[in-house]
């Protein structure tokens, strides 16, 4: 039997050494990486949210034996944190004598509680309160990507002892509607660490905030419904005095806004 050999072996076997097309594009390649991965690794780190407002319920408690509870969801702005879960539980067990229990979870890895206790007084319609608190939030966040090869992980925690005064009218248009004013101004304790890690797993510690910070976060709530059972709507600001400057590092949002439910037992 009569075999043809390819004239071309070529067709066959393509070369062993790179073309001077694919070495063009290999060179290109390169360039775009090195421009585009600090790029991407920077935007990585900058979207770590360390903190941001917190949706805790204004209660406008009124006499002895009120149960209010809250629950909502919300988003922070300018960095647009993820979704946080929020929870508060406020009961009066004496006249004039006010307890609250606060908790917030923000995926991925933000948490923060509080417990407050205080006074409040009805006028009428208007509802003042008085609380003084102690908080407790941390975080865990890891900015990993396949694209670089050092990535960055944000954790810490912090303490915050603060004091809180609301103001609002609860029960207008026949006990259909709430409207509430809240300040809350503390001195966060934080000990927060931005750490290098490289490709091998080498952990490097890139810097550390743990100044005494002051917190000043006002606070706006507008519930609507039924006399035991309310929709509410919350907005909240924080301003943070002696935070550090570089965003690159250790972020907060300034602005949250949320939605969802309250009761009164």
């Amino acid at each position: 039997m009569q075999h043809t050999t390819p004239q071309n072996l070529t067709h066959y076997y393509p070369p062993l050494w790179p073309t001077a097309e694919k070495q063009k594009t290999a060179k290109i390649e390169t360039k775009m990486k090195k421009i585009i991965l600090p790029i991407l690794a920077a935007l990585l780190c900058a979207s770590c949210v360390v903190y941001h407002p917190h949706n805790t319920d204004i209660p406008l408690l009124r006499e002895q034996g009120d149960l209010h509870v809250d629950g909502s969801f919300s988003m922070s702005a300018p960095l647009l944190a993820a979704p946080a879960v929020n929870a508060t539980v406020a009961y009066a067990p004496l006249n004039m004598v006010g307890v609250q229990a606060s908790a917030s979870f923000t995926n991925p890895g933000i948490y923060h509680f509080q417990g407050a206790a205080g006074t409040y007084f009805p006028f009428g319609l208007s509802v003042l309160e008085c609380y003084v608190g102690y908080a407790y939030g941390s975080t865990r966040q890891d900015t990993v990507s396949n694209l670089v090869n050092n990535v960055y992980r944000t954790e810490g925690h912090y303490t915050l002892v603060f004091s809180q005064l609301n103001f609002g009218w609860a029960g207008l248009d026949d006990d259909c509607i709430d409207l509430g004013f809240g300040l809350k101004c503390g001195l966060m304790t934080p000990q927060f660490d931005k750490i290098q890690v490289a490709s091998d797993g080498t952990e490097t510690l890139v810097v550390r905030h743990d100044a005494p910070t002051f917190v000043f976060q006002p606070q706006l709530m507008f519930r609507f419904g039924w006399p035991k059972f309310k929709f509410c709507f919350n907005v909240a600001y924080a301003a943070l005095s002696g935070w550090p400057t570089d965003d690159n590092y250790f972020n907060y949002d300034r602005f949250s806004a949320g939605f969802g439910v309250h009761y009164k037992f």
